[in-house]
């Protein structure tokens, strides 16, 4: 069996305005330590493609200078599928699905958010090997988390038993109190993590939504060419949850207990500990996560509990415990200060791997 990691690299990162912006999202952000996150991502899953197998990321065709530039700075090489325009996860999954299968029919894809927070490697590892063994048997194995609090931030998976099983239910994000009740009755976190044959996942979709595999198949790119077709814009838009997840009578979880997060909000960055960059000057002030450019300071004198966050054209001053409203934010920006949802031209964008 040959294993072939797929980074997924789509997603805005919004509630991580002012740093995370449509021409450069999260995952190309240090937001948790020296590297990016997608680049953490890449020193994760790259081990596991040793072999016959092989790393593939998917991204955008706008952010493929940040992909080029960041697998440099690691001297890794990856197969690069970029989308014309995002379809969402599922047409994603199946343009490197059908990839693999075209290559290697008995490949198995471990899809991988290229923005979660996993300081532990090995476990991830040994987990994804674990799965890939009930993925040949042609199960799509979702990676659950074992909850350290009752969060309403994540999704959670209800499984018919301990350690590998069979799932009984996804449910959305809840609000506090039902987190509360899913905690006792021991369901997991939702990683968004799935490893699955590419030959199962191609089979999956042409059960139930074959219009997004007709459009990933005549979207593969020829040659050497990484772009996918003008055919890929052609996919319905539509998650995996919705489009196999939720149909499927082939799912399974993989319970595991690594720290694990999607650092959605800025309380996500802060809760790592390692979210802070730039310089600053803190007076009687405590849990506090504070980001500057290189060349500004930023003093903070008697608070606590605040993200204060500065890029060279916008400043977010927030209470961590509302980090999830940052959202709306970014949505009356688009009628009162559109220019500052993205960074006005090129040159206001940094460009180095290893970003503050």
């Amino acid at each position: 069996m040959a294993l072939y990691p797929v980074i997924m690299c789509g997603g805005a990162g919004t509630r991580l305005w002012p740093a995370s912006r449509p021409s450069r999202p999260k995952q190309f952000l240090a937001l948790a330590g020296e590297r990016s996150l997608f680049q953490e991502t890449v020193a994760r899953c790259a081990p596991l493609a040793s072999g016959a197998g092989r790393l593939i990321v998917v991204a955008g065709v706008q952010h493929a200078g940040w992909i080029d530039r960041q697998l440099a700075d690691l001297g890794v090489e990856a197969a690069v599928l970029l989308e014309p325009e995002p379809r969402d996860s599922a047409p994603a999954m199946a343009a490197a699905a059908a990839w693999i299968a075209q290559r290697d029919p008995e490949g198995v894809a471990a899809f991988v958010a290229s923005d979660h927070f996993i300081p532990d490697h090995d476990a991830f590892r040994r987990a994804v090997r674990e799965a890939a063994g009930a993925a040949e048997t042609g199960r799509i194995v979702t990676l659950g988390v074992r909850p350290r609090s009752p969060s309403s931030a994540y999704g959670y998976i209800k499984p018919a038993g301990r350690g590998l099983s069979a799932v009984e239910a996804f449910v959305e994000k809840p609000d506090a109190a039902t987190a509360e009740t899913y905690i006792g009755a021991g369901y997991l976190w939702n990683s968004g993590n799935f490893i699955v044959s590419a030959q199962t996942l191609v089979e999956q979709l042409e059960r139930h939504e074959p219009e997004v595999l007709k459009a990933a198949r005549a979207a593969l790119p020829k040659g050497e060419t990484t772009k996918l077709a003008e055919a890929f814009r052609t996919s319905p838009k539509i998650s995996i949850d919705y489009a196999v997840m939720e149909k499927t009578d082939a799912a399974s979880v993989l319970e595991v207990d690594f720290e694990w997060s999607d650092l959605g909000a800025w309380d996500a960055i802060a809760a790592t500990g390692a979210g802070s960059a730039g310089a600053q000057v803190v007076g009687d002030s405590e849990n506090c996560l504070i980001r500057a450019p290189e060349g500004m300071v930023v003093a903070a004198v008697g608070v606590s509990g605040l993200a204060i966050i500065v890029e060279k054209d916008a400043v977010l001053v927030c209470d961590l415990t509302r980090a999830q409203d940052v959202k709306g934010v970014v949505e009356a920006l688009k009628a009162v200060a559109p220019g500052r949802l993205d960074f006005e031209t090129e040159a206001d964008r940094p460009q180095t791997g290893t970003l503050q």
